[in-house]
């Protein structure tokens, strides 16, 4: 499943950088991206990417935090959907917490993609070479640091949204 996940962030990325590149042209500026427009087309694949993944993150979360043994709650991904979807009052109920999960990932992907191409075109600057000649091994550092980026930002809207999708439902839990 990461790997759909993956694919959507990608695809909302190219997407948005294709717009921007387009209205770029349109204005007779250089077709390359500003890195607010990085950016934002990060923060796009994120908000695609937020509709798959909060639904599953909700019931990994459900999963990981309830009681082993007889005070179990769910027998499973599947059990644990139905329920939620029936406590919840309907689909909604999988999209507890989905506003922050908005939030986290419009941020998280906004910063990885905005800090993998600012270190990719810092490189090619310094040493004077084109993108597709920079090592494979560089690219996998560059794609780790901007990992770490995107934890860093969105680390505090991942504890808000884990707390709100572990809460139990009801009038008495909001």
């Amino acid at each position: 499943m990461a790997e759909n996940l993956v694919s959507v962030q990608f695809g909302g990325f190219h997407y948005a950088r294709r717009q921007f590149e387009a209205r770029n042209t349109l204005q007779g500026k250089p077709a390359d991206l500003s890195y607010t427009q990085l950016y934002l087309s990060g923060a796009f694949a994120g908000l695609a990417n937020s509709y798959l993944a909060g639904p599953i993150e909700h019931v990994r979360i459900r999963l990981q935090t309830q009681p082993h043994g007889a005070g179990r709650l769910y027998n499973g991904p599947i059990d644990c959907m139905r329920k939620l979807v029936g406590q919840g009052g309907g689909v909604g109920g999988l999209y507890r917490g989905q506003v922050v999960t908005l939030a986290r990932e419009a941020m998280a992907y906004g910063t990885w993609f905005l800090t993998f191409e600012y270190l990719m075109r810092l490189h090619t600057q310094r040493t004077s070479t084109p993108r597709s000649s920079i090592p494979a091994p560089l690219i996998a550092l560059y794609g780790g640091i901007a990992g770490e980026a995107l934890w860093l930002s969105s680390y505090p809207f991942d504890v808000v949204k884990s707390k709100m999708q572990s809460d139990g439902f009801g009038a008495g839990m909001r």
